[in-house]
């Protein structure tokens, strides 16, 4: 018998069994007791605000107003978007599930030449804070002095780290540089902390230090002495400090990525990227910023564990470098997720969330680089930071936004109760991400409800099905065994069970479907589920419910159950507790809960359908797409729509009221004349820090070119993009001279704005790759270099429109 642990333990059995596999064998789990939350005995800062709100955290998880939830945080750099967008771009983050904010503020972009500082346009930052109160979205400001961030110097000014000052140390002198820059900070969100009836709740001190704790507790001194107090403080728990740190006076957030631009290696997943796939009790993570924090051991300070699992820096993308180019899959960044929730957090924290463009700089680009003073690791693009996050550079949608915000719908409505639950490890299970014939599972409870989380996926590893898989649960009241007949685990699949889960005075024993959202409406709870595309939907119910649906469903002795349901739109399950309760039960299929959006207002909650992304502020409904012209959604509870004050035709669509509105698209073809061919490839010298190295700007004379055209032939230049799907090395676009877009090619197209394109003469330069050049790239790239020798050419370029329709909601 195979044997487990949980951290921490608890008074409950658990086994899985998996049957007809002769991979496979029973596995069984004790565990000791759950222990209860640990008053907070952390010396934080004020946690109440004017109204008499307040925000603290436990051994667990935050507490609002007394109440644990489990927040996500988005990381979006106010300094990298357009102040215009600020806006819509956060409404588009919250409408995700995002419920903090967090932001770096780079010194270099706010003070490149000593004494001048500017936070003007999309420097600004107090309109930014201010736009968060708002929305109603907290902030955390991550306030250095250094941030990293890919930014030049780590976001320290060049006149800092000049060598007149001992950075990141305990110096006196830099200390001193320290509090004019906290001070000037401070002077922009003065009246903005959470005390003061702000969304200021936290600060993060430094990043990726691994020196001695009393620099930190240096820098909290400061901060709070200026006049940050706030609920939290917080700095990465990685990499381990070099001297203990005072308990209670800095929470330690933690991170993990799926993959790594900073690598020195030339081959897939090196290092430990594949722990990143594997539920696993250690917070740390050994593969971030590798290049500057070498040697990581992973061994934990056994006191941080008394801190919540929280974490600042999961990989929501990957930006590119010149020396390895990183092609992120939605599915990479969706697994990870599901891993570290599963694995006990309780503050999912992304990095980046949504993508941006790097501010023009007086003296230098901003942009990291091998040949820049300080941090100066890898060499990054100038311009672009678009990380291939869920959110792009632009604004635009990418898949694992869809998946991401499944998740985050649970944790809204249930992870007051996950909060409380401990994860539970099989001692044999797989913690290296090597291993193939083990199903990849955790188990989150509290001893009489939870989840069991599973993971099928590993990035750029095909994992085989898991046939036969049935879950035995041993728990102090009863043995729950599901599903009655034993199912398939598809390759690619991370997903989560519920078992024993309270539905208003309903009890769903078990599904074999992913919680997705809970509606309450004239007296009636709809629980939704989210199909798990490839495994059977079954469910069972607690006995002592009266059931009123055409569904087939038998009683057995442990309860009503619930065989091969069809999920879809139409797949409802209606019934009414012995207190008379009555309880919906909606399992809608995969492609479906991936366009899911829950709102709120005027009291009423509804679930939204639709593709492409949503926003909305009280009424106002704004539906947004690349490129399509038919919008359609549909709403649950039934709702009344009105576009410039007409009301919107309706029709039923199983639960759901369905709408339909075309807004026509205006058709814009790209102009591109070429100008040039490519000419000979250019020789790729290692840069200072020992990795390839990007071209300069003479380099340049060697690429491919054209001339765009026809940008004034655009009705409303702010709602273009110019799309590019090219193959080469690096792409650079100017206007009138100014490179106003770059790309290290990754095998992804480029976007443009077309409102960086409204000079006189705008141009496309592409340099040739070479099948020779020290640069990592997928197994994609790889293969067609390998044929071609050289790649470059320009395959398509065309202009997407940003398609928006407002409407109204009417109110009851």
């Amino acid at each position: 018998m195979a044997k487990f642990t949980s951290v921490p333990l608890s008074t409950w059995l658990l086994g899985l069994v998996l049957s007809g596999c002769s991979l496979c064998h029973a596995q069984e789990i004790t565990i000791g007791e759950i222990p209860e939350r640990s008053k907070s005995t952390f010396q934080l800062g004020t946690a109440v605000n004017p109204r008499g709100r307040t925000l603290l955290c436990d051994s667990k998880s935050i507490l609002m107003d007394g109440k644990p939830v489990v927040p996500v945080m988005g990381e979006i750099h106010y300094t990298r978007c357009d102040e215009k967008e600020w806006r819509r771009e956060l409404l588009k983050m919250k409408a995700g599930g995002v419920t903090i904010v967090a932001t770096y503020v780079f010194w270099i972009h706010h003070e490149e030449i000593a004494g001048r500082y500017d936070w003007n346009g999309r420097r600004d930052l107090r309109k930014f804070v201010e736009i968060c109160k708002e929305l109603d979205l907290p902030v955390v400001l991550r306030i250095g002095p250094f941030c990293h961030g890919e930014v030049r110097n780590g976001g320290l000014p060049d006149w800092l780290v000049d060598g007149s000052y001992k950075v990141r140390s305990t110096d006196a002198k830099f200390l001193d540089q320290v509090q004019e820059w906290y001070s000037a900070i401070y002077a922009q969100v003065k009246g903005l902390m959470w005390k003061d009836g702000g969304p200021v709740v936290g600060v993060q001190l430094d990043n990726e230090y691994r020196g001695r704790w009393d620099y930190l507790k240096g820098l909290k001194d400061i901060a709070h002495r200026i006049g940050f107090d706030v609920p939290l403080y917080t700095r990465t728990g990685w990499p381990t400090l070099t001297s203990p740190a005072t308990f209670g006076e800095i929470l330690p957030l933690y991170g993990d990525y799926a993959d790594g631009f900073w690598d020195r290696s030339m081959k897939d997943m090196p290092g430990d990227y594949a722990q990143a796939f594997v539920f696993r009790p250690s917070r740390l993570s050994t593969v971030i910023a590798t290049e500057q924090i070498p040697n990581q051991t992973g061994k934990e300070d056994a006191a941080d564990l008394a801190y919540p699992y929280f974490t600042c820096e999961l990989g929501g993308g990957m930006m590119s470098s010149y020396h390895r180019r990183i092609h992120i899959d939605p599915l990479d960044i969706h697994a990870l997720a599901i891993v570290k929730v599963g694995s006990g957090s309780n503050l999912p924290g992304y990095y980046m969330y949504h993508g941006g463009t790097n501010p023009t700089g007086i003296q230098h680009t901003l942009n990291e680089k091998q040949d820049s003073p300080a941090t100066n690791s890898n060499d990054m693009p100038a311009v672009t930071y678009d990380f291939q996050a869920p959110l792009g550079e632009f604004g635009q949608v990418n898949e694992q936004y869809h998946w991401l915000r499944r998740l985050h719908l649970f944790l809204a409505d249930f992870g007051a109760e996950l909060s409380g639950m401990d994860a539970a490890f099989p001692v044999d299970g797989i913690i290296d991400g090597k291993g193939e014939d083990k199903l990849r599972w955790a188990v989150r409870s509290d001893g009489q409800s939870g989840y069991v989380f599973v993971n099928n996926y590993q990035r750029m590893r095909p994992l085989s099905d898991k046939k036969d898989v049935r879950f035995t649960l041993h728990l102090p009241k009863e043995t729950l065994s599901f599903p009655q007949q034993a199912m398939t685990i598809p390759a690619g699949q991370s997903c989560f069970f519920p078992f024993q889960l309270p539905i208003g005075d309903l009890t769903l024993k078990y599904a074999t479907a992913q919680p997705l959202a809970k509606i309450e409406h004239e007296g009636v709870v709809t629980l939704f589920l989210a199909e798990v595309k490839g495994v059977p939907v079954e469910l069972m119910l607690s006995a002592d419910v009266t059931v009123d649906s055409s569904l087939p469903f038998e009683r057995t002795a442990d309860g009503v159950l619930f065989k091969g349901l069809r999920a879809g739109k139409d797949c409802v399950i209606r019934t009414k507790t012995s207190t008379g309760q009555r309880v919906h039960i909606v399992v809608l299929d995969e492609a479906t809960s991936l366009k899911s959006y829950k709102i709120q207002t005027n009291q009423q909650e509804y679930l939204v359908i639709t593709s492409g992304s949503l926003i909305h502020w009280n009424d106002e409904f704004s539906f947004e797409q690349w490129g399509e012209s038919v919008f359609d959604w549909r709403v649950y509870p039934a709702a009344s729509f009105t576009q410039n004050g007409k009301k919107i035709r309706s029709k039923a669509d199983g639960v759901f009221t369905c709408f339909q509105v075309s807004k026509p698209l205006t058709s814009v073809a790209a102009k591109l004349t070429k100008l040039r061919d490519g000419g000979a490839l250019r020789t790729v010298g290692m840069g200072q820090r020992g990795v390839a190295g990007q071209p300069s700007d003479n380099d340049f004379a060697q690429a491919a070119a054209w001339r765009i055209d026809g940008v004034n032939a655009l009705k409303d230049p702010s709602n273009y993009f110019l799309k590019v799907t090219y193959e080469g090395d690096v792409a650079h676009i100017y206007s009138d001279g100014k490179l106003v877009e770059d790309n290290f090619y990754n095998g992804k197209p480029m976007y443009v704005r077309a409102t960086s394109l409204l000079g006189a003469k705008n141009t496309l330069e592409i340099l040739p790759l070479g099948k020779d050049y020290p640069i990592y790239f997928h197994a994609a790239v790889r293969d067609k270099l390998s044929e071609a020798g050289t790649l470059l050419q320009l395959s398509k370029a065309e202009w997407v429109e940003r398609n928006v329709l407002n409407v109204r909601l009417l109110t009851p």
